[in-house]
């Protein structure tokens, strides 16, 4: 399965890069497979029904109907999830309509420059938005 970058998909094994932790999860795709070095794993950044402090996109259930309330995109938690831990069924749940995507695209690249995690990376952080630019041109 591919998918494209703002896909959200949902994870029944979604693993934390900063913690290790595993959990239920949505994710929203910054990176498709293809687009990265890393096999049979896609770059996202975590959808959580709590608020983070910073670096947040408010996901409305009334526009993702999938959601079972409100959610937020994270920004500042980045993970690079391995494909084998996806949930079954209809893959991905969604994809960001294009009002969050221009959302999305204005944080996530302010939180590349300031948040050092795995997407600090030059290379990662590079293709990322590209990938993003290349998108929102289509």
């Amino acid at each position: 399965m591919s998918f494209r970058v703002a896909d959200i998909p949902l994870f029944k094994e979604y693993q934390f890069t900063d913690t290790g932790e595993v959990a239920r999860h949505f994710g929203l795709v910054l990176l498709p497979e293809e687009a990265t070095k890393y096999q049979g794993s896609v770059l996202c950044c975590v959808i959580t029904s709590k608020k983070p402090n910073r670096w947040d996109l408010l996901l409305s259930k009334k526009d993702y109907s999938f959601f079972i309330m409100d959610s937020f995109v994270c920004f500042d938690r980045k993970d690079l999830v391995s494909k084998s831990g996806l949930d079954g069924g209809v893959q991905p749940r969604g994809r960001l309509n294009k009002k969050d995507f221009n959302l999305a695209f204005k944080i996530l690249k302010k939180s590349l420059f300031v948040i050092k995690d795995i997407a600090s990376d030059p290379f990662l952080r590079g293709a990322i938005i590209y990938e993003w630019k290349s998108t929102l041109n289509k």
